[in-house]
């Protein structure tokens, strides 16, 4: 389990040796690093302390995955390819086979894949579908085959791809009013949809049949105010996200409360604008605060453990500031507690490593791209 460790001073840009370190890396422009095995390493907390979380990589475009060959013979022939980037992302997910990592992105009406094993970025072809105008995902989800959930929330209908990116089936969510975000409990192949308008948690199976609801409009426990997003713990407890409440619930798998833990307020363990929520694998909770621009990590208990972030604008700075977000949103953890974080307005992907006391050895360092 992670030690509790509270840092002072949370946000790390406002540390000038900090910031001085930042300075020394290579020119990003609003994109990532290619090169994973630098010299340049970037650990929460900061030393003497036992390194917790490391920054690995981000990503803003195809441009930023590794060079191929194949890449290299084409560039040369025919010039660099026009680069597919990142707009207004909003969540992401990672597949468990750890090919692929899918983000749903608002202004660019799309959900993108970031294929490490060709390794590509492409878009998802919603061809099939058979909607008639754009799609605009706002939640995903992965069941325990890697088929994909996308939520269309104008629609009101989840749209299901298998994991060759061929469209399955859709889902009808009649039943909700603003459907927002996905979780599913693969144990049980449950499929759980928040609704912003209702204050509601719908429970569904993967067919689409509705099994149940729970929550409703208020401040009580139980009752839930703008549910934003949603994780499933190694209990199948479902973690809700409240932003309007600025608090997580946490509720058993028949849709009673079992606890809480937050508060709007700006101190250490305080939320401000809670925008994802998700849990690695001990179990340890990151809520990630889209206005005080960091990660926040508590353990089961609601007990704050660690927090780091803070603000940074990445496009023209010619930094590529690990840790630094300008409105971080989605978050996902795989099972190999690599930790996907979308930045919005950043307009990309950041990638880090929990480093749990089962981790090996943190100096042995994995490419972000290797499976």
């Amino acid at each position: 389990m992670m030690r509790k460790c509270i840092l002072t001073g949370m946000l790390i840009f406002s540390d000038r040796l900090h910031f001085a370190a930042l300075s020394l890396l290579l020119v990003l422009s609003g994109c990532a690093v290619q090169d994973t095995f630098r010299s340049e390493r970037y650990f929460w907390p900061q030393p003497p302390d036992k390194p917790r979380i490391e920054w690995l990589s981000g990503y803003h475009s195809q441009l930023d995955l590794r060079m191929t060959s194949w890449r290299r013979i084409k560039e040369t022939l025919v010039g660099e390819d026009t680069a597919i980037v990142l707009k207004k992302p909003v969540e992401v997910r990672s597949d468990s086979r750890h090919d692929k990592v899918y983000i749903a992105d608002l202004e660019a009406a799309a959900v993108f894949v970031f294929d490490f094993q060709e390794p590509e970025l492409r878009l998802l072809s919603m061809a099939a579908t058979g909607l008639t105008g754009s799609v605009k995902p706002v939640g995903l989800a992965l069941d325990g085959n890697d088929n994909l959930y996308v939520l269309e929330p104008r629609y009101r209908k989840i749209l299901v791809f298998n994991y060759s990116e061929q469209f399955l089936r859709a889902i009808d969510l009649q039943e909700t009013r603003r459907p927002l975000a996905l979780a599913l409990d693969k144990k049980l192949q449950r499929l759980y949809v928040s609704d912003a308008e209702l204050s509601k948690i719908f429970v569904f199976d993967l067919n689409g049949q509705l099994l149940s609801s729970f929550g409703g409009p208020g401040d009580a426990a139980g009752q839930l105010n703008r549910p934003v997003s949603m994780a499933v713990n190694s209990n199948g407890e479902l973690l809700v996200a409240e932003a309007f409440n600025a608090r997580i619930q946490i509720f058993d798998r028949q849709g009673k409360f079992v606890r809480t833990f937050g508060a709007r307020g700006t101190g250490d363990a305080d939320f401000q604008l809670i925008k994802g929520v998700a849990v690695d694998s001990d179990d340890n909770v990151y809520v990630v605060d889209g206005r005080s621009n960091s990660i926040k990590i508590f353990n089961q208990s609601g007990d704050l453990l660690l927090a780091f972030g803070g603000f940074f604008v990445v496009t023209g700075s010619g930094k590529a500031a690990p840790g630094g977000f300008a409105l971080p949103v989605g978050i996902d953890i795989d099972a190999r507690d690599r930790m996907y974080v979308v930045d919005q307005l950043n307009a990309r992907l950041q990638v880090f490593q929990y480093l749990s006391d089962k981790s090996p050895n943190p100096s042995l360092r994995v490419p972000v791209e290797a499976k």
